[in-house]
C-alpha cells in the first residue's frame, strides 16, 4: 500500500495486490486507520486494484472498515475480484466508485490443504461456512434472496460484472472514468481469462509498484507502516532492519508483561473465590483443586458462577446434625450398632480421638459436649 496525503484531513492509498499480501493485511490496515484517526484525518479513499487473496485477512479488512469513524471511500480502478470484491459491502455503496472500464468478479472461496480425510472433511466445512457468510453479505446487500445469491454467483465458476452490472448489484454506487488509457475487454473476453490476467492487464497502466518495489521504496514504506524512528529511507538495510526488530521487540515484551500480570490477576482471583467457598463450607479442602481446575480453565467468571449456585454450611448445622447423629443410636443409625461415644473412643480407638481436634473438631466437639457438659477449650 502505498499512501499519499490530498490534504489535512483526507489522505489516499493504494491498495493494489493481493490481500495477505505487501502490506496489505487485517494487520496493517487495522493498525493504518488507528493511525488516521490519531493524527486528525477524517476521510481516506481507497484506489483498488486487487485480485483477491485470504478470506481471513480479507474479513478482518472488512470489519475494520465497517467499524472505523473514517469516511472510508473506494475507488475501484481495475478490479476489484474474488476476496476484493467481498469486503466492498462494508462500505457504504455510494462511498464506492468504479472505473467505466473496470470490473468485479465474484466465485465460491477456494484453499487447498494436506493431510488426512479428516483433515479435508474440516477444510471443507470451512469453505462452505465462508461461502455461506459470503452469501448472507451479498444478500443483505443487494437485497436478493440467499438462494438467488448462490445459484447467480456460488455455482464453481467465476462471475465477472462489469462497471454497469457492479453498479446494478450495489457493490458499487457509480462509474467514473478511468485514470489511464486501457483497452476497453469486454465481458465475453473476460470470462475466458483468470483473474490473474485481468488485473495485469491492468497493471500495466495503473503503475502498479506493490509487486515489484526497488528496496528504496521498500524501505520507506516500512518506515512508513510502522512509524520507524531514526531511519530514513537513505539509511542502510542493516539500520532499517534494526529499527524494526527493535519495534517488534518493544510490542513483544510489553504483550509478554500484560500476559504475565493478566495471569497473576487470574490466579489471585480464584484463590480468593476458594478461601471464600471453603471458608462457607461449600468446598473442602479435598475437593478445591476440582474447583481451581475449572477456574484456570473455563475463567473467574465460570468459576464464581458455580460456587455461587452451591449452599453454605455453617458450623452450626454441621455441629447439630452431628449430635443428632450420636444420640441416634450412637451414630450408625438403623444398625444396632454400639454408641461411639468419648467412652467408646477411649476404649477402642484412643488414637482416633486423639486426632479428632485436627481432623474432625465437630465430632469432638460433639463428643466433648455430650460427655462434660461444656464445649472443650
Amino acid at each position: 500500500m502505498r499512501v499519499k496525503k490530498i490534504s489535512k484531513t483526507h489522505s489516499e492509498v493504494k491498495m493494489y495486490g493481493e490481500i495477505g499480501g505487501w502490506f496489505v493485511d487485517g494487520f496493517n490496515f487495522t493498525s493504518m486507520l488507528d493511525d488516521f484517526e490519531a493524527s486528525g484525518v477524517t476521510e481516506v479513499t481507497f484506489r483498488m486494484h486487487c485480485y483477491g487473496g485470504s478470506v481471513f485477512e480479507g474479513d478482518v479488512i472488512g470489519g475494520a472498515f465497517s467499524r472505523s469513524k473514517l469516511k472510508i471511500n473506494i475507488i475501484v480502478d481495475g478490479v476489484s475480484a474474488s476476496m476484493g470484491c467481498m469486503i466492498l459491502p462494508y462500505v457504504p455503496v455510494e462511498n464506492i466508485s468504479i472505473a467505466d472500464n473496470g470490473f468485479g468478479m465474484l466465485h465460491r472461496p477456494t484453499g487447498g490443504y494436506g493431510g488426512d480425510a479428516q483433515d479435508h472433511l474440516s477444510v471443507a466445512k470451512l469453505l462452505m461456512d465462508m461461502e455461506g457468510n459470503f452469501i448472507k453479505t451479498l444478500a443483505a446487500r443487494t437485497g436478493l434472496p440467499a438462494t438467488e445469491i448462490k445459484s447467480k454467483f456460488f455455482d464453481g465458476k467465476d462471475h465477472w460484472l462489469n462497471a454497469d452490472e457492479m453498479v446494478k448489484y450495489k457493490l458499487a454506487g457509480k462509474k467514473v472514468k478511468s485514470v489511464a488509457s486501457i483497452a476497453i475487454l469486454d465481458k465475453q473476453q473476460v470470462e475466458q481469462m483468470t483473474e490473474e490476467s485481468i488485473y495485469g492487464h491492468f497493471a500495466a497502466k495503473l503503475d502498479v509498484k506493490n509487486n515489484h518495489k526497488n528496496k528504496f521504496q521498500m524501505k520507506e514504506d516500512l518506515i512508513s507502516v510502522f512509524k520507524l524512528k531514526g531511519v530514513t529511507a537513505d539509511s542502510s538495510d542493516t539500520a532499517v532492519l534494526a529499527a524494526l526488530q527493535a519495534k517488534f521487540k518493544a510490542s513483544a515484551d510489553r504483550l509478554a508483561a500484560l500476559e504475565a500480570q493478566a495471569k497473576t490477576e487470574k490466579e489471585t482471583a480464584i484463590k480468593a473465590a476458594l478461601d471464600t467457598a471453603e471458608k462457607d463450607g461449600k468446598i473442602t479442602a479435598e475437593t478445591r483443586d476440582t474447583y481451581k481446575t475449572i477456574g484456570e480453565k473455563s475463567g473467574v467468571e465460570v468459576l464464581n458462577t458455580v460456587l455461587a449456585g452451591m449452599p453454605v454450611k455453617t458450623t452450626t448445622q454441621k455441629t447439630t446434625v452431628i449430635k443428632d447423629l450420636i444420640k441416634n443410636d450412637g451414630g450408625n443409625v438403623g444398625t444396632g450398632a454400639a454408641e461411639k461415644n468419648w467412652a467408646w473412643y477411649q476404649v477402642n480407638d484412643p488414637k482416633a480421638l486423639e486426632e479428632m481436634p485436627v481432623k474432625d473438631p465437630d465430632t469432638f466437639t460433639a463428643l466433648y459436649n455430650k460427655e462434660y457438659g461444656c464445649d472443650p477449650e
